[in-house]
């Protein structure tokens, strides 16, 4: 994908992102920011884009795994439904807030 789409896929995302993030589901997390996007010019059975996020958080490093785990699978419905589109996390930071 060209850096343009990279760009535009990057801003989407982090509606999405917001959108989920601010649920009562995920009120631990302070803030998420997308970092990077990424798109393949060729389809993979995985994943049409690849994407990184930060997540500023107080949640101990013992109980977020499965809280990140259902964040990053609600992003993955809502990026499918709203564009046809699958996206796969490649890296998740955590900074405290």
């Amino acid at each position: 994908m060209n850096s343009d789409g990279n760009i535009m896929m990057k801003k989407m995302l982090q509606k999405m992102v917001n959108h989920i993030a601010f649920s009562k589901k995920y009120n631990d997390f302070e803030s998420v920011d997308v970092f990077f996007a990424f798109g393949s010019k060729h389809r993979t059975a995985m994943c049409d884009w690849v994407y990184g996020i930060k997540i500023y958080t107080k949640v101990p490093h013992t109980t977020r795994d499965e809280k990140v785990r259902e964040f990053q699978m609600d992003i993955k419905k809502l990026t499918d439904k709203q564009f046809g589109q699958s996206v796969c996390c490649t890296d998740v930071i955590f900074e405290k807030s």
